[in-house]
């Protein structure tokens, strides 16, 4: 009677183009044995599995499935809710067809769950020309389980690593379909918040970002009210307004910092930022302010002024980029002082902010 494998690892890809046959073989390295250990599933979405098992050395191999979903969405949320429902080992990882596992990753991060008692263990990344990805800059010196606020966890966006299947489905996690970008946010959030026994493997072989897909993000930026659907989808949820206000603050603090300040520079770089956006900008500031008050305080000057241009709704786009660009060089003095002094040396304030990060 078959049993089922310690691990169910699942791939989503929509292009025979993809360097899926190197994403599975960095999995049939990870240290566990195939079938038993670990269950590899492809998800081929709305491709035929045939175009996908000829990219692959050994389709048949063990431990390996292909399976079909054809939903006609440009998106990986619905491949990888395809690919857990399918799942029954006790952990679960997902993994993008354009990424890898350093070799013996899955056995290392297995090896931290505490036989099962952790509900995730968060993978330290790379990306493949050997740079280390900084997120999430979790306490250095820290030992025992990781605290969502004071860990900094909602910088980790994707959940890449080992989840816990019956968390999962406790939680009831799924990526929500249709969205441009983002679609990993709530899942994510709510597992870092709601989730116990939470471990970073610090040391332990990393998950590799691949650089070499062509068509993995598009040249082209969106309009910010699309780019922020699924930040007003948080928002919303009942789940979000009922966290504490420190937890409230957190997730306010990385989605400005990352998304709102990336996805303005972009549009006002490729000459797209128009009177929509800079309301959209205004108007998401406005209610992040409401639904997380003071998250703001450990800014820097440089992050602040760029916050509050954009939340003015008056601001020019070259006002607007000037400060945006000011905030990314790191170690001027408006980038490491706060406005509030209680700010400063907060979780989030800069110095500790980027002391954690250059300690990863």
């Amino acid at each position: 009677m078959a049993t089922d494998p310690l691990v169910d690892a699942v791939i989503a890809v929509h292009d025979p183009s993809r360097p899926i046959a190197r994403a599975v073989a960095s999995l049939q390295r990870s240290g566990l044995a195939a079938g038993t250990g670990l269950r590899i599933t492809v998800v081929c979405h709305n491709i035929a599995v045939d175009a996908i098992a000829a990219q692959l050395p050994d389709p048949a191999a063990p431990g390996l499935r292909l399976m079909h979903l054809e939903d006609g969405i440009h998106s990986a949320a619905g491949p990888f809710n395809a690919g857990l429902a399918a799942a029954t080992a006790p952990y679960v990882t997902i993994m993008g067809s354009d990424d890898s596992h350093q070799p013996g990753a899955i056995a290392a991060w297995l090896a931290l769950t505490g036989d099962g008692r952790s509900d995730a263990v968060i993978a330290p990344q790379m990306h493949a020309d050997g740079s280390v990805v900084r997120t999430p800059p979790v306490r250095r010196f820290h030992r025992g389980d990781l605290d969502p606020v004071r860990d900094r966890l909602a910088y980790r966006t994707a959940p890449l690593g080992l989840l816990k299947r019956e968390t999962v489905e406790r939680l009831g996690l799924r990526f929500p379909e249709g969205l441009p970008t983002g679609e990993d946010q709530a899942f994510s959030a709510r597992l870092w918040f709601e989730g116990r026994g939470l471990r970073y493997a610090a040391g332990a072989p990393r998950y590799v970002v691949g650089a070499d897909a062509v068509t993995r993000v598009s040249t082209t930026p969106r309009p910010l009210r699309r780019e922020f659907e699924f930040v007003r989808q948080l928002l919303d949820d009942p789940w979000f307004q009922g966290l504490p206000l420190a937890a409230r603050r957190a997730l306010a603090i990385k989605i400005v910092r990352i998304h709102v300040f990336a996805a303005t520079l972009a549009r006002i770089d490729a000459g797209a930022f128009d009177a929509d956006d800079r309301a959209e900008a205004a108007a998401l500031l406005t209610r992040m302010r409401s639904a997380a008050p003071g998250f703001e305080r450990p800014f820097s000057l440089a992050d602040r002024r760029t916050a509050d241009a954009l939340a003015s709704g008056a601001a020019d786009a070259e006002a607007i980029g000037r400060l945006a660009r000011a905030r990314r060089r790191f170690g001027h003095p408006s980038t490491l002082v706060t406005r509030d002094p209680r700010g400063l040396f907060a979780v989030e304030g800069p110095l500790r902010f980027m002391a954690a990060s250059a300690l990863m």
